[in-house]
């Protein structure tokens, strides 16, 4: 009797310290109410990290379907707000290079401490519908 018991609390507490594994429900896109949204579709972008991290180095292709676009750097370098941005010239397949830094004459002061950088690629589809890409950037 006393080992039947046993076995019982032994299989209950198995089954009551192994809860099962499931996978994460899948939840499609939400579209905003101005037809924003966050998917892969929009002018394709290749982001790389300059081998030095002294900058952003942005390759885009894809224009089929696109009126417009632009793109938009934003960081924090020792605690100030930074950022740089431009327009997506379609057909334009040369690689941007977004500093983290300014240049002035050909002189470059670099930024230090960069934090929470972020770059967002909005594209305008032929059928006026907006599509925003955001990147978090491991400096």
């Amino acid at each position: 009797m006393n080992r039947k018991i046993v076995l019982i609390l032994l299989a209950a507490m198995f089954f009551l310290a192994n809860p099962a594994l499931a996978a994460k429900k899948r939840v499609a896109p939400r579209v905003a109410s101005r037809g924003t949204v966050s998917v892969t579709s929009g002018v394709k972008s290749y982001v790389r990290l300059q081998p030095n991290h002294l900058a952003l180095l942005i390759d885009f292709s894809g224009f089929d379907n696109i009126k417009s676009g632009s793109y938009e750097l934003t960081y924090t370098a020792s605690g100030i707000g930074q950022g740089a941005g431009g327009s997506i010239l379609l057909g334009d397949s040369s690689t941007k290079t977004l500093l983290f830094g300014t240049c002035s004459k050909g002189v470059c002061t670099y930024h230090t401490n960069i934090t929470n950088a972020r770059l967002t690629i909005t594209s305008i589809l032929k059928n006026d519908q907006k599509v925003i890409k955001t990147y978090r950037i491991k400096v």
